[in-house]
Parts: C-alpha cells; sequence; structure tokens
C-alpha cells in the first residue's frame, strides 16, 4: 500500500503510444528540444496545504547501447511534519532521441530500508528484465529477478513526463497507452487536442497545449480516474501545471523553480528557490 503514496502526476503519463482505435503508425518529428541543465521543480497542493515537492532534472546526454539517450532524474519530498507520510524518493531513466525508456532505476524509503528498484528494456527481444532489491543497514535481499513481456518501446515512471511533453504539440485524437509500472503493463488514455488553453502560473495567466485523459488503474501516490495537464509553448513544452486525483483527494502540481528554461515574459522575473518548497533537507536525499 506504500507504494501507491508516492506523489507525481507523471505517473499518470507514462507511456508507449497507440491510438485508442488502432496500433500507432505516426513517425515522430522531433520538435520537442532536449536542454541538458535543465531543473524544474513543482509544488504539490492539496486544498491550501503544500503537501510535497518535485524535483526533475536533465543530467546528462551519452550513448547507451549505441543509442543516444538522456540521464533524467526525479526527486519526490512529501513536506515536513505531514501526518502519516514520508516520502524522500528518487526515479531515474535513460530516455533515448524518440523519447522511449531504456533503463530505468528507483529508491524508495520505507521505514528501516530502501527499496530498490531496476528495470531494463531490451527492444529486440521486447522483454524487460526487473529487480526489486531490499537495502537495509546489514544487508542487502533481492527479492525479485523477473522477465517480462512488453509490446515494444515503452514509457517507465519518470520517461512518460518527456514523452507527454513531446508529443503535446503534434498530436491530436485519443490514445491508449501501455504503461509499464510497478514491474509490469498498465494502460491509460490519453487525449492530446494539439490546441491551447489558458492557465495561471506563478500569478499569470499564459496559454499552454492542453491534453487530459483517465487512468485504468491506480498508479503512484494513489493517482487515479481523471488528470489534466498544461504545457509550455516553446520548444521545451516545459509542464506548467496538472491537476489530478490522488489518495488524500484532489491535487495541484504547480510550477515553482526552473534553471535552463527560457520562460515567457511575463513569469521571467518570478522564478523561486527550490529549496524554499519543503525544507533544507529534502530535494537532496541520495541512497
Amino acid at each position: 500500500m506504500r507504494r501507491l503514496l508516492r506523489l507525481s502526476f507523471l505517473t499518470a503519463l507514462l507511456f508507449f503510444i497507440q491510438p485508442a482505435s488502432a496500433q500507432e503508425t505516426e513517425v515522430f518529428v522531433p520538435y520537442f528540444q532536449w536542454r541538458v541543465g535543465e531543473e524544474l521543480v513543482y509544488k504539490v497542493r492539496y486544498a491550501f496545504i503544500t503537501v510535497g515537492a518535485l524535483r526533475f532534472q536533465v543530467l546528462r546526454q551519452l550513448q547507451y547501447r549505441g543509442r543516444t539517450v538522456y540521464h533524467c532524474r526525479l526527486y519526490i519530498d512529501s513536506s515536513p511534519g505531514l501526518p502519516f507520510v514520508t516520502i524522500h524518493d528518487i526515479y531515474e531513466s535513460y530516455i533515448d532521441e524518440d523519447v522511449y525508456a531504456h533503463h530505468f532505476w528507483s529508491y524508495e524509503r520505507k521505514g528501516g530500508y530502501t527499496l530498490f528498484s531496476e528495470y531494463d528494456f531490451d527492444y529486440q527481444q521486447n522483454l524487460a528484465h526487473v529487480q526489486l532489491w531490499r537495502w537495509t543497514k546489514t544487508d542487502t535481499i533481492l527479492e525479485q529477478d523477473t522477465i517480462k513481456q512488453i509490446p515494444g518501446p515503452v514509457q517507465d515512471g519518470l520517461s512518460i513526463l518527456y514523452f507527454a511533453r513531446s508529443r503535446v504539440q503534434k498530436l491530436k485524437g485519443s490514445y491508449e497507452v501501455a504503461a509499464f509500472v510497478f514491474g509490469d503493463l498498465k494502460y491509460a488514455i490519453i487525449n492530446f487536442y494539439g490546441g491551447t488553453k489558458k492557465v495561471k502560473v506563478k500569478g499569470e495567466k499564459l496559454r499552454g497545449f492542453y491534453l487530459d485523459g483517465k487512468l485504468k488503474f491506480v498508479g503512484i501516490a494513489g493517482i487515479k480516474e481523471d488528470f489534466k495537464g498544461w504545457f509550455s509553448l516553446d520548444p521545451q513544452a516545459v509542464p506548467l501545471r496538472a491537476n489530478m486525483k490522488a489518495f488524500i483527494g484532489s491535487v495541484r502540481i504547480l510550477l515553482h523553480s526552473w534553471q535552463e528554461w527560457d520562460a515567457p515574459g511575463s513569469i521571467r522575473f518570478k522564478n523561486a528557490s527550490p529549496s524554499a518548497v519543503t525544507g533544507k533537507d529534502s530535494l537532496n536525499y541520495a541512497p
């Protein structure tokens, strides 16, 4: 049950994309722009309370099995003093230029131990190698080591954010999406409109590319059912805001601070300090 208490609107969007009515036949035209050094920090708000923060980083570009990939990282932190939930987790992924995942690993704190998960995707054989380890102060225990069949290139719990960013400006229509989460393949519906809607960001009204959809499963942090997202109009397609349903109720994911992004003029000077979201010890956990 604790694995359902992870804070990420991205999970709502983790996907191998295919139309809801037929197999995907699109040829990806790379309008999306990667930027090494990009860092995006978000507040997670429930009513008037900040319950946590998300920090996304594009760390470096490298070669992995003959392909150019980007090493991305997500920190998830709950706010200090939040009753019943303490979260300080890390998710990392190698994502290729077509925006599909190649290798994923995560570190999730669970009381007296850390759960380490690792997925390696072999697209020549359409297989996913899944390993789960329990780390304590005295022991390292392998809890799962399995091979799973996958339908082709897939997303993981982190790469989905970048996948959504890369498609939101170019796709139109309703798509059924396969998501490899918690060591298994699951599905969601994403509706791309190829159009914009107004959204409030840092106290200013901006236009952002819009998508919405519905999960067919309960995901990270108890995320479920309907979701909505807005993305910036520039080639980086930065997520500006998301509305989700989670285990505590309806939450809003709000852009707080950024690095290596040319923000629109109306909010350019409203950048904030990442450490101002959840406190000095959060957003810095290393296993």
